[in-house]
């Protein structure tokens, strides 16, 4: 690769032609070269920048600012170089394969005598970079911008970003008094475990003032798209939740809603009343993902609209809204062709089209969703959704149920709380004859508000471990839960035609047996035997003969 702009970042900085003539340059644009050259991969987000370069501006001032400084740094570098600078809606890249970087720490200090007055933000990361190249250059540590495990930082990329700040506690009490902190540090919490947002610590958002606080400067200090605030009082044993969502550039509430719940829950970290408005927040951001979706070019959407669409789009009941799906992950990994968290959902996409028995080429299906496995795990080792989804394949593609077993357990081992492979290790076990332990761990996942396959997919998978259990009452109810989502999923009427029929609701069964049939018109028992998990359970063989006795034809 050609070598078009040489850069000395220790002692006094400097960007030089390849003929070593030097390129003067303020000292923002200084700043914005040494926040590139720093970069893994030259990769920085156009969010960190405007952060970090322009702290006190408001977000609309800093993005105007940071699009001028590109430009004016192009016109400086020339053409030739400017080929290395390449930015988009999201991200600005240099391309360190054209740039020869001096690191020689014998120099100085890094950017020695370099200040950039009244960006605090930025003497701040100045600070801690000379402070890590003062010694550990020499010892050959880790310096910030060498290689290191993209998986910790590039899943927030793909995620809307929010927090929360500290809520204020009406009555009893006063703005100090200690609730709003709890509820708030515990709603943070949960929007954390629900893995669709990237959430600020609740510990930082307790540097603002809760009483004159603008979204806008959250937004500009922490860099999030949505913010979360309201009030709390009091009830005899109960608290009242008077919860606002922002939209914290626009500076919009987007709405106010009550919620009602127990104190005893909310101390024990177990309130259901903000699991309630953790998942209504969830869905307020993904259905504004899906409209935006509807109506715009893809092209011109944000990398988290676009994902937070295409994960809920493939649960739809509708087979265009399906398709539609995979062509927005085909848009995501055209755009990101190496991220984890893309790859995973892309593989997820071809075991739900077998699942939602769409797939002309069952094989060919499996194939798909084992090399983009692999190929999220090979970016990252320890990518808990790719170990998911590696259960996944095994679980309902390829029966091979230890293989499921032990890659459910890497994904915990990675994060307790992914949802999806507490629901799958549960039915995993409830497959493996041990239903009980089935039932602990699709429970635990249904309190989890997921990122994942939404409501009816989880009820539908509780169902059948309930079924295994022989718990027919409780695997109806499940199922109808389920259906009142998705009235057209296949999985969740077979389950519910087996619980009816084993229960002695013949009729009923029948009835569900007849939509079974409406749905997937070849669905017949060998089918199901070959295709599908429960041919190789303990109580598969009685499944299938209820569903016989139901009128599924042989």
């Amino acid at each position: 690769m050609v070598v078009v702009l040489k850069v000395r970042q220790c002692g006094a900085f400097g960007v030089f032609r390849p003929d070593g003539e030097s390129i003067q340059l303020g000292a923002k644009h200084q700043a914005l070269m040494a926040l590139l050259i720093t970069a893994e991969d030259g990769i920085r987000t156009r969010a960190f920048l405007e952060h970090i370069l322009w702290s006190f501006a408001q977000p609309e001032q800093a993005k105007a600012s940071l699009r001028t400084a590109l430009s004016t740094l192009r016109k400086h570098i020339g053409p030739l170089a400017s080929g290395a600078l390449i930015a988009n809606r999201e991200r600005v890249t240099l391309d360190l394969s054209m740039i020869e970087i001096e690191a020689d720490a014998s120099r100085g200090d890094f950017m020695e005598g370099f200040e950039l007055p009244h960006e605090h933000v930025f003497a701040d990361w100045l600070a801690e970079m000379r402070a890590q190249t003062d010694s550990s250059t020499s010892q050959g540590k880790d310096l910030p911008w060498a290689p290191r495990d993209r998986s910790r930082i590039i899943l927030d990329e793909l995620l809307p970003s929010i927090a929360v700040l500290p809520f204020v506690q009406r009555s009893p009490g006063n703005a100090t008094a200690p609730l709003g902190s709890i509820l708030s540090e515990e709603l943070s919490r949960q929007l954390s475990r629900s893995q669709a947002f990237s959430v600020t610590s609740y510990m930082a958002s307790r540097q603002f003032s809760i009483e004159d606080v603008r979204p806008a400067d959250v937004s500009s200090v922490a860099g999030v798209s949505y913010l979360v605030s309201g009030s709390v009082f009091i009830d005899g044993h109960d608290f009242i939740a008077q919860i606002d969502l922002h939209d914290a550039h626009r500076e919009k509430v987007i709405w106010s809603r009550e919620f009602k719940g127990s104190l005893s829950d909310l101390l024990m970290g177990q309130s259901s009343s903000l699991r309630e408005a953790t998942s209504q927040i969830g869905q307020t951001v993904v259905g504004e993902a899906v409209r935006l979706v509807s109506f715009r070019p893809l092209s011109n959407l944000a990398n988290h609209t676009l994902l937070m669409a295409a994960i809920v789009m493939m649960q739809s009941k509708h087979p265009d809204q399906f398709e539609k799906s995979n062509e927005i992950l085909d848009t995501l990994l055209e755009r990101e062709m190496h991220h984890p968290v893309v790859l995973t959902w892309a593989g997820i996409w071809h075991v739900m089209q077998v699942q939602k028995g769409l797939s002309a080429d069952r094989h060919k299906s499996t194939l798909m969703a084992e090399n983009l496995a692999s190929a999220a795990l090979a970016q990252d080792p320890a990518f808990s959704l790719a170990h998911t989804l590696r259960g996944m394949i095994a679980s309902y593609l390829t029966f091979d149920f230890d293989t499921a077993q032990y890659s459910y357990d890497k994904a915990l081992q990675d994060n307790p709380n992914e949802a999806l492979a507490l629901l799958l290790k549960g039915a995993t076990r409830a497959m493996q004859n041990h239903p009980d332990e089935g039932l602990r761990l699709t429970e635990a996942a249904r309190k989890l508000t997921p990122l994942g396959p939404q409501r009816y997919y989880f009820d539908s998978l509780a169902a059948s471990v309930n079924l295994a259990a022989r718990d027919y009452d409780r695997a109806i109810e499940l199922a109808d839960q389920s259906l009142q989502e998705n009235d057209s999923y296949p999985s969740t009427l077979r389950t519910k035609a087996i619980a009816l029929q084993m229960s002695g609701r013949a009729d009923e069964a029948r009835d569900v047996v007849a939509c079974l049939m409406r749905v997937s018109p070849d669905f017949s028992l060998s089918r199901y035997m070959q295709e599908h998990a429960a041919a190789f359970t303990p109580s598969g063989r009685d499944w299938a003969s209820a569903l016989r006795e139901a009128g599924v034809p042989e």
